[in-house]
């Protein structure tokens, strides 16, 4: 199985970080969303076993924790709002704008 997270609005130069299970699969600085599509990066992680807490936290702003049934729900996209950040699961992936 394989875990797809797509960080998309809300990203400013800024240092993100993803955890699978407590394990940092993601690391990096400077990130910034690209406005006219929406989307700043994307990483597909191995899983082995479903479901799977996801973290993603952006350094020094927001932080979230979710639980995700790979098997449902193998996409997730990240938006960081002004109110927080939200994971968006879903079972097909989500074409860019």
């Amino acid at each position: 199985m394989q875990l797809s997270v797509k960080l998309r609005d809300g990203f400013n130069d800024d240092t993100v970080s993803i955890t699978v299970n407590g394990k940092e699969v993601y690391r990096k600085s400077g990130v910034n969303t690209d406005l006219t599509i929406s989307f700043a990066d994307a990483v597909a992680v191995p899983v082995k076993n479903s479901p799977v807490t996801l973290e993603v936290a952006v350094e020094g702003r927001q932080r979230e924790q979710k639980e995700i049934n790979v098997r449902a729900t193998p996409f997730v996209e990240v938006w960081c709002t002004a109110g927080g950040m939200e994971l968006r699961a879903s079972k097909e992936e989500v074409p860019m704008l």
